[in-house]
């Protein structure tokens, strides 16, 4: 696994100690600690950590209430916790967290459940890469099939013909089609040509 910047957040300062020996140990860069959870929210915002440890019961802000901050700041959480009640995993569930350890932590369980919890994150923002650009061709597509229509109308033509005229009259201004396309959607003037043929 690749080194990761990880920000540690933990009430108690020798399982700070203790999880950033481990980390460096095994490669990885532990950029900031923090003993509350508004500490861990403002060092995350300066360092812009690969990943977060927290401990579910903080000062300040509790765990949970950080991992939800983190979250919409798009960095992935571990969470830590002296406690396995349904209540905590139930509450960790619905902040998007990526792993839960309860303590005492070892490197055994520490180092796989980063791991984990990375790639799982990675994975995560691939499929909220891919659905976006999906969204932005299907918006593109709608746009170009509107200002085919509009050419269509204008001129008196197939939608085939509209089709070829869009490509060419792009290919001419030396501009996208997706370009031509919106300025035809939004009137623009200078968008209209009249059909060569």
């Amino acid at each position: 696994m690749s080194e990761l910047s990880i920000l540690i957040a933990d009430d108690e300062a020798l399982i700070r100690l203790d999880i950033k020996e481990m980390l460096q140990g095994a490669g990885h860069i532990v950029c900031g600690e923090a003993n509350n959870g508004l500490k861990a929210v403002e060092l995350a915002k300066s360092l812009a950590p690969d990943l977060a440890i927290l401990d579910v019961m903080m000062p300040g802000l509790d765990g949970l209430e950080v991992a939800k901050v983190l979250h919409s700041m798009n960095i992935p959480v571990l969470l830590l916790t002296a406690y396995s009640q349904s209540k905590f995993i139930n509450r960790a569930e619905k902040v998007s967290v990526y792993g839960y350890l309860v303590k005492p932590i070892t490197e055994r369980d520490l180092l796989p459940a980063i791991q984990i919890a990375y790639a799982r994150w990675r994975e995560l923002q691939d499929v909220r890469t891919k659905l976006e650009n999906t969204q932005l061709e299907l918006q593109s597509q709608k746009l170009i099939a509107r200002a085919r229509a509009i050419l269509a109308e204008r001129n008196g033509i197939s939608d085939y013909e509209a089709h070829q005229l869009l490509i060419h009259q792009a290919m001419d201004l030396r501009i996208t089609v997706i370009k031509l396309a919106t300025q035809i959607v939004h009137g623009d003037p200078k968008a209209f040509k009249k059909n060569k043929s």
